[in-house]
């Protein structure tokens, strides 16, 4: 894993992107201009237009999910987002033909746009496929020796099952005193011995010790202490998980952890950007939008009686409350005994038009002005109903620390984890709230609005 802007990647996965863009950039500075292939033309390539056209096509490849760690797991996804991609490089395929010729001769441009898709499907097809290939082999990912048999170590064990995990493998479970074996113990270790967890560990190759004990009572410090001394990094079971799977485990979270980690930095210059941020981009889309606004707000006026947009009050930043705003998609009587309520699926009060709009997110535009008015953010966590958020704080531990940022249009949680609608829900949304809480800033704040823009592409979570 890199750690980019507190913000943890996949080391892999940037490796592909690199590889493919590289390929396909080199693949049209060549192929489709002809030029014989030689070391000295190599530098030529950063001037040539196909530098430029391969770093948007590699940006077209990120809206469609062709890097999301999920799509290496499914093949039929991956086979799906690529057919799709191969739709959205039509325009880019076409513009190159343009540019290469003079005349605009549709046979000259139909012969350029189908080369240039050509080679960019067997780049992909080709680093795809060695990927996947050298992906699963152990010898490419990080063996971790597992300090523990409990709790923390099953759920280790059961990310590790994951198709989608290509980063680790455990090597061993150690027991550790009188822990619960759900985890089967590959051997006890040995306190009298300082340094017999070392030489565990090397004799299994493992670069890397979590400390995954459900009790650290009992835990075999000077042993550790010897494994860090080696070279060997000691991570403890929480920014272990953190670092796997970008959440923060609720089930094991202390607040200790939550003091004495890095993280939720609130420098003035942080402030000011991610200010700065919000007010450009919503007035800029918001700009853009109007039209779409414009006939949306037409169409619920046609289908039903009631005004066109909603206001509830939500629960922003420190708790305090505010008022947001929203095209509405239900019918006006949606919730005419007073008592809030979770949308479903399929849910009868929504109308056909908002159906469309809560599905192209086109009903949240309208945030747009509480982000604009400071209420909201750009990113940030999804605010939720007060009555919602007493139920939680009383039954979820943590949850109040969520609002330690400003609420968004889109976050981290929904870019990641499908629709809500239960407590269980709402827990684990939780668990990427606070990992965005811990370690925002504006490169992750890039990323979900990246995914953001696939996850309307493919419509996932709305209700």
């Amino acid at each position: 894993m890199l750690r980019i802007f507190r913000h943890f990647v996949p080391a892999s996965i940037v490796f592909l992107a690199f590889v493919e863009i590289s390929l396909i950039c080199f693949a049209w500075h060549f192929y489709l201009l002809d030029k014989p292939f030689s070391i000295s033309q190599t530098y030529d390539v950063l001037r040539s237009p196909s530098l430029y056209l391969a770093l948007l096509t590699g940006a077209v490849m990120v809206l469609s999910g062709l890097y999301h760690t999920k799509v290496f797991s499914d093949y039929r996804v991956m086979a799906i987002q690529i057919a799709v991609t191969f739709v959205f490089l039509c325009p880019i395929a076409l513009a190159w033909g343009f540019y290469q010729t003079n005349d605009g001769a549709a046979g000259s441009l139909w012969a350029i746009d189908r080369r240039a898709l050509f080679s960019w499907l067997l780049c992909i097809l080709l680093t795809r496929t060695v990927f996947l290939m050298f992906a699963d082999l152990n010898v490419f990912k990080r063996h971790v020796l597992v300090l523990g048999t409990g709790r923390k170590a099953a759920r280790i064990a059961a990310l590790a099952a994951e198709p989608s995990v290509r980063h680790f493998v455990p090597v061993a479970y150690l027991r550790c005193g009188d822990e619960p074996g759900i985890v089967p113990a590959e051997v006890d270790v040995d306190e009298g011995d300082p340094g017999a967890i070392t030489r565990f560990a090397r004799k299994h190759r493992a670069t890397e010790i979590v400390v995954a004990t459900d009790d650290r009572r009992g835990l075999p410090v000077s042993q550790l202490l010897q494994c860090r001394v080696a070279g060997i990094h000691v991570i403890d079971y929480l920014d272990f998980i953190e670092r796997e799977t970008e959440t923060v485990d609720l089930n094991a979270l202390q607040p200790g952890w939550l003091i004495f980690s890095d993280g939720f930095q609130r420098s003035l210059l942080r402030r000011v950007c991610k200010r700065s941020f919000d007010i450009v981009s919503s007035l800029a889309l918001l700009l853009f939008t109007l039209p779409l606004l414009l006939l949306a707000a037409l169409l619920i006026v046609i289908e039903s009686p009631g005004p066109v947009l909603y206001r509830q009050q939500r629960v922003g930043l420190g708790g305090r409350p505010f008022v947001l705003l929203k095209l509405r998609s239900m019918r006006a009587d949606a919730e005419k005994d007073g008592a809030p309520r979770w949308a479903q699926a399929g849910d009868p009060r929504v109308t056909r038009v908002g159906r469309f709009i809560r599905r192209a997110r086109i009903d949240e535009l309208p945030q747009l002005w509480n982000v604009l008015l400071g209420d909201m953010s750009f990113v940030g966590p999804r605010p939720e109903r007060p009555a919602f958020v007493d139920d939680f704080c009383q039954q979820i531990p943590f949850y109040a620390e969520r609002h330690c940022v400003k609420p968004g249009i889109t976050g981290w949680a929904q870019t990641n984890y499908p629709y809500g609608a239960s407590l269980q829900d709402a827990r684990n949304k939780l668990s990427y709230d606070l990992y965005y809480a811990k370690n925002h800033g504006l490169f992750l704040d890039l990323i979900i609005l990246l995914q953001t823009i696939r996850v309307i592409l493919w419509a996932d979570g709305s209700r």
